[in-house]
């Protein structure tokens, strides 16, 4: 039997197919009774229309482009590919497909992916931060666009907070350095992202709760936002336990398991040794780990360690790695649906997810 058509069940029903597809995209447009009396003919025909049907009314492609940064690290690819299935699982009720591409920069030129040159996607979900330039030519040709795990946004810290409080600590002195080093634009695309912030008090609260004082911190300074919020939180809370900071255990040079490592072992350098280390991701913290063991000291017995993401991972390394979580399948989700929102001509709010669950396993000892 030949398959029934949008202008077939249209003629059955005495509207246009326009109305038609309305209703079967469940958009406003169309009156009570014609939205009835279409539904009627297609619970009676068993109609389901075909994806190029809807691309040829409605002008969509029903893709959705996924642009990711390329990264040598494992770890980061576990922790969006979790964001990937939060994606690919909300997708499905949009009924978008899921297509990775690329969008690179290349001598001040954005280089598009011939699916996006021949508009063959609606929109785009960018994992991380991207270059402005990359978003303004989107913006020109029109392509809607989310950010998923966002790390550029306004930035509110001690410093701003207490304008008239001018003396300055050695960490402070260190931030502004690093805030000096780095072009931060605060360009505020819709994203979701977490508060790493939060995630940062979180964690350092948990590992002062059991009685350190001595913590180090491992990070990255090269996602400038990322590296102010997660420290913003560390220093309050130091500051908070009249907990001194020591700028010799201060590392902020990390970008992959290599680099971490060798953070690790310039903290592990230093006269007097901390008895934690905050970690601002799961990666960092695994390789750090696996430092300390190299030199001869036992986790936690020896040095604890707390950080950020809940990547699988860190609950089979050993020992079982403390660290707060970050919703990754939720961030995946919310992106589609802002994405959606875009797509429909809709301008929606970027979403923060919660972030402060504490996962706490083995990679935390109490002391006195």
């Amino acid at each position: 039997m030949k398959k029934l058509t949008i202008k077939e069940i249209a003629k059955i029903a005495n509207v246009s197919p326009t109305a038609v597809s309305f209703v079967i995209n469940n958009k406003k447009g169309v009156s009570d009774e014609t939205r009835e009396k279409v539904k009627e003919v297609i619970e009676m025909t068993n109609f389901k229309p075909n994806l190029n049907s809807k691309r040829l009314i409605l002008k969509k492609s029903f893709n959705v482009c996924i642009a990711i940064n390329n990264t040598s690290s494992p770890f980061n690819d576990l922790f969006y590919l979790e964001i990937a299935k939060g994606l690919l699982e909300k997708s499905k009720e949009y009924g978008y497909n899921i297509i990775f591409t690329d969008i690179s920069v290349s001598n001040g030129e954005v280089i598009l992916s011939e699916t996006v040159k021949n508009n063959d996607t609606d929109g785009i979900v960018f994992f991380q931060d991207t270059e402005e330039i990359i978003l303004n030519k989107l913006d020109k040709l029109k392509i809607p666009y989310v950010i998923a795990d966002a790390h550029s946004s306004d930035i509110s810290t001690n410093k701003e907070k207490n304008n008239d409080n001018k003396d300055k600590s050695e960490q402070d002195e260190l931030t502004d350095n690093i805030e000096q080093d780095k072009t931060v634009k605060y360009i505020n695309p819709t994203s979701v992202s977490a508060d790493y912030y939060k995630a940062s008090i979180t964690a350092v609260r948990y590992l002062v709760d059991n009685g350190h004082k001595n913590i180090a911190y491992l990070s990255s300074s090269y996602i400038p936002n990322f590296y102010l919020r997660t420290f913003e939180g560390y220093k309050n809370v130091l500051e908070q336990a009249s907990i001194s900071i020591k700028p010799s255990w201060i590392e902020t040079n990390a970008v992959d398991e290599q680099t971490a490592y060798e953070c690790m072992e310039r903290i592990l350098r230093c006269n007097k040794k901390p008895t934690a280390v905050f970690c601002t991701t799961d990666m960092f913290a695994v390789a750090a780990v696996k430092c300390a063991k190299d030199h001869g000291y036992k986790v936690p017995e020896d040095i604890s360690f707390c950080s950020i993401d809940d990547i699988i991972l860190s609950n089979y390394i050993e020992p079982n790695l403390t660290t707060v979580r970050i919703d990754k399948f939720k961030i995946g989700s919310l992106a589609m649906e802002l994405i959606a929102k875009k797509i429909d001509g809709l301008e929606p709010d970027s979403v923060v997810v919660k972030s402060d669950n504490l996962i706490v396993r083995e990679s935390v000892i109490k002391i006195n």
